[in-house]
């Protein structure tokens, strides 16, 4: 595997050999690809995307460093590819220029909690925003407000 840093993305690509394509419709491709170089293979991911805002067309790769085992599992239909859906350790990605990035989608795994804190802060504003509207003690209703937040928080230990 290529170091962790910023790589070129036209490089990467030129060094690539398609090895079977997985799936393919007018909006994205799925794929199996070997580094000629280094000999690890890759789930390719290519979107492609129309900016309408801009007035052009962008394409967007991704790809998943594969064990020999995926790419088994891949080419005989064995293993799901869908992304992001399946796409659950460390890949390569591009933007709109010529720069191929590592991400680790890691960091977002098991965000229930803070989802649910999300939504419970949510909720109680909203109240408040009703409640503020009706208040005749607009100050105290504010204090308890408040109070009312240093319930929500998680504890920290």
């Amino acid at each position: 595997m290529e170091d962790k840093e910023q790589l070129s993305k036209s490089a990467f690509i030129d060094k690539l050999d398609k090895i079977k394509e997985l799936h393919a419709t007018e909006s994205e491709t799925y794929a199996i690809a070997k580094d000629r170089t280094s000999g690890q293979h890759y789930l390719w991911y290519s979107l492609f995307h129309m900016n309408l805002s801009e007035g052009r067309n962008d394409q967007f790769e991704h790809f998943l460093p594969l064990d020999s085992d995926d790419v088994l599992g891949f080419m005989f239909g064995e293993e799901p590819y869908v992304y992001p859906t399946n796409w659950q350790k460390p890949y390569l990605r591009t933007g709109t220029d010529d720069r191929l990035m590592w991400f680790d989608p890691t960091e977002n795994f098991n965000l229930e909690q803070e989802a649910q804190e999300e939504h419970a802060l949510l909720d109680r504003l909203l109240q408040y925003k009703q409640q503020w509207m009706e208040a005749k003690d607009k100050e105290e209703l504010t204090r308890k407000f408040f109070a009312d937040l240093d319930d929500l928080k998680p504890d920290k230990e």
